[in-house]
């Protein structure tokens, strides 16, 4: 029986969903991390593949159409911050990120590292926030309209605005006073006569001016971080109290915890070496030397899938077993603006643009590395499959007068097109890009003995490689076993 033709996932083929949810989340947080992919075009490219899974396993749903095929990723490069000095604050330092006047080098103080702890889980409860919501309303009994999501959208932006200008520079005074202090002493040494509450609202949280500031991008960086997860948990009450959706709300929130946890279990590579912190006088594996940031993006996606995936085969079934009823139903029904939603961002955007960019960045980093060639390579490759794209999605909606862009369910969509999808994005991370970060770095012949191959071991290269290439064949073999046969239309 393919997974097309039953009610809900069996006990083991949900063992296989967490597993498989963390290993394609891993594989695409870390791509993420690379020239082409980054950035919040990459995290879109994240959120998107995340969504096709998910597709795949549970979109025997009215909810789960086309049209919110690509939203819950456009949320999520919207969303994603920055984390500046962060990352290393549970090591017990602060870095200046920039010199005091007559320094050579950057200047490091003392911190908690229950500080960093608090930041780092404030950044990843604040990251995905929009995400959450809208994936948890996937699986809720609610019908949401376009002005529900209007109303938890507008309450993370303007609750983070004004938590911006308000309260998060005191809760900031409280986690960390010794980063305030230290943003103060920056301030006045670069001149500013004024309060590190000041220097932000003058300047609009700046991310270049505060760059140029000891401890200011910090602070900044600080300030804007613990105004997302504010905006996140107002966002999250909203659904709860406003929208009366007490699901979403607490799923939502889970998923923004489960984002905090991953974020920060995943730095610990990044925090070791240190003589403070929680790890003091650990030392950092061989094996992950000069790639603890890299081990890092991996650690991230691959804990967050799996808790996601984990907080979702929970649910009771009444919420992701296909329904009984179902048939399925477009959110937008005047056919002329589903065609350009549709056929521009379900389609064109999230499989032609997001790809075509990957491709060519890192193509011009392997021959070239000149910014005007990657652009033009993106545009000339999106314009060439512009036409053809559209073209499919208007003979469906337009010429045949069917309410779906394809002539396929989304669930049996997402099942063909998922390991092509992520077979796409692991040979360009591979086989594209600087030629130090491909394959091509390893010479097999070197590895095939056991000396050569712990030498290549310890000096690095070799984890990261290894571990994303044994979590493409994990996610293949789960998701294969999970889908069983594929239902041909």
């Amino acid at each position: 029986m393919s997974i097309t033709e039953q009610k809900s996932l069996k006990w083991y083929q949900q063992v296989l969903a967490i597993i498989s949810g963390a290993c394609v989340m891993g594989i695409m947080w870390r791509a993420r991390g690379s020239h082409g992919f980054g950035a919040k075009w990459g995290m879109f490219a994240v959120a998107f593949v995340f969504m096709l899974f998910i597709y795949a396993l549970f979109s025997k749903r009215k909810k789960m159409n086309y049209e919110m095929l690509p939203l819950p990723a456009v949320f999520a490069a919207l969303t994603a911050g920055g984390w500046g000095t962060l990352n290393s604050q549970m090591n017990g330092y602060l870095s200046s990120s920039a010199n005091f006047v007559g320094e050579e080098a950057y200047r490091y103080i003392e911190i908690s590292e229950y500080s960093g702890l608090i930041i780092m889980l404030l950044l990843g409860f604040g990251w995905l926030p929009l995400f959450a919501v809208t994936l948890a309303s996937l699986f809720s009994k609610k019908k949401y309209e376009f002005k529900d999501f209007l109303i938890f959208v507008g309450v993370y932006y303007i609750t983070m605005i004004i938590a911006n200008f308000t309260i998060s520079h005191y809760i900031l005074q409280v986690i960390n006073p010794e980063a305030v202090e230290a943003c103060r002493a920056g301030l006045l040494d670069a001149g500013h006569d004024m309060s590190p509450m000041k220097a932000f609202i003058t300047q609009f949280g700046s991310a270049p001016w505060a760059k140029k500031i000891p401890f200011c991008r910090n602070y900044f960086t600080s300030v804007k971080v613990i105004s997302s997860a504010v905006g996140a948990l107002a966002s999250s009450l909203s659904v709860a109290f406003v929208l009366k959706d007490k699901f979403t709300a607490i799923v939502s929130f889970f998923i923004n915890l489960s984002c905090a946890i991953a974020i920060t279990v995943a730095d610990i590579p990044l925090i070791l070496d240190s003589d403070r912190g929680f790890f003091a006088g650990v030392k950092t594996p061989a094996f992950l030397t000069g790639y603890e940031w890299s081990t890092w993006e991996f650690f991230t996606g691959f804990i967050l899938g799996l808790l996601i995936m984990l907080i979702i085969t929970l649910l009771p079934k009444k919420y992701t077993a296909s329904e009984e009823d179902y048939t399925y139903q477009t959110s937008i029904k005047n056919k002329r603006f589903s065609l350009i939603y549709n056929g521009i961002l379900t389609f064109f955007f999230s499989f032609v643009v997001i790809l075509a960019r990957a491709f060519s960045f890192r193509l011009n980093e392997f021959f070239w590395d000149e910014e005007i060639i990657e652009i033009i390579l993106t545009i000339v490759l999106s314009a060439a499959l512009f036409y053809p794209v559209i073209k499919l999605v208007k003979k469906n909606l337009i010429t045949k007068n069917l309410d779906s862009p394809l002539n396929i369910l989304p669930q049996e969509f997402a099942i063909k097109i998922l390991p092509d999808y992520l077979l796409i994005v692991l040979l360009v991370y591979f086989l594209l890009g600087e030629p130090e970060s491909t394959l091509f770095l390893i010479n097999l012949l070197e590895i095939i003995s056991v000396s050569g191959f712990l030498e290549k071991w310890n000096s690095g290269v070799l984890f990261i490689p290894i571990i994303m290439l044994i979590s493409f064949i994990l996610f293949n073999i789960g998701f294969k076993i999970i889908v069983g046969k594929r239902t041909k239309k």
